[in-house]
């Protein structure tokens, strides 16, 4: 799902977070919450390990240019579009050490699944299965004191580099009818390269027993360099002018804004 138009994504992303600050409590179960606790008074040398899950609304730019073959003439020889990419599923492992009581720095791995919506770059529908893509993520995060009376909801707010190795998926491209054939359905698969993103988020951790904080928060991404591969396209084998294939040079950004929740332990 995309965002709505005229909503800046760090205005929806603050008011999320302040949503999630004023409504943790209320979140987790009852029965977890341990009473008379609250946050150490220095958490210098503590390290974290949690897991997280959460939902996106992100999207992806598909940009294809360079063509050459019979599909490749103008103004068919560039196109642009861009898609929804649609959650499937999300998870996270973490790792965070306080290297002061207020600053920390950690890594993350996150697998994340989409599910694109159907796209028109050039002249044919591009259609993708569902694809995953792995996030290797080094963060560094500033965590305010407790701001409650009870002394349990500690803010935080970080920038986060990460690091995607790869990105595989596999699809169909749809064309419609013409002089020399009716509608085709292509079979195709792309390989893009290694891509890096920048992220900026903000949440807050609520102490719900000793050494445990259930962490909601937000977080805003983007790519800072396009994964790319070269897509071939073959839909008239044979056909006078479509002797051999068409291929051009793709490119794909990914952005998007993710809300994210789970536990924290801390040693």
């Amino acid at each position: 799902m995309a965002l709505p138009l005229g909503s800046p994504p760090m205005t929806k992303l603050l008011r999320v977070v302040a949503l999630a600050g004023l409504t943790a409590p209320g979140l987790v179960s009852c029965s977890m919450i341990h009473k008379d606790i609250a946050w150490p008074e220095d958490m210098t040398g503590k390290n974290l390990v949690g897991v997280s899950s959460g939902w996106a609304f992100a999207e992806a730019t598909v940009k294809l240019e360079n063509g050459e073959g019979g599909l490749a003439t103008p103004p068919n020889d560039v196109g642009k579009s861009s898609t929804d990419l649609d959650p499937v599923f999300g998870m996270g492992i973490k790792y965070f050490r306080y290297l002061t009581n207020n600053f920390l720095l950690g890594a993350i791995l996150e697998h994340r699944i989409f599910d694109p919506e159907p796209t028109r770059p050039l002249s044919a529908d591009v259609d993708l299965d569902d694809f995953g893509t792995t996030h290797l993520i080094v963060e560094a995060r500033y965590q305010l004191d407790p701001i409650d009376e009870a002394n349990r909801l500690r803010p935080f707010a970080g920038v986060q580099l990460g690091f995607v190795p790869e990105v595989k998926a596999d699809g169909v491209a749809r064309y419609g009818a013409n002089p020399f054939s009716g509608p085709v359905t292509e079979e195709i698969s792309l390989e893009g390269t290694e891509f890096f993103t920048l992220g900026f988020v903000a949440g807050a951790s609520y102490l719900i027993q000793e050494g445990l904080t259930a962490d909601f928060g937000a977080f805003y991404e983007y790519s800072l360099n396009p994964t790319k591969d070269q897509l071939v396209l073959d839909p008239y084998p044979g056909v006078p002018g479509f002797e051999t294939p068409s291929t051009y040079d793709g490119e794909l950004f990914e952005s998007g804004v993710y809300l994210t929740f789970g536990l924290t332990w801390a040693f």
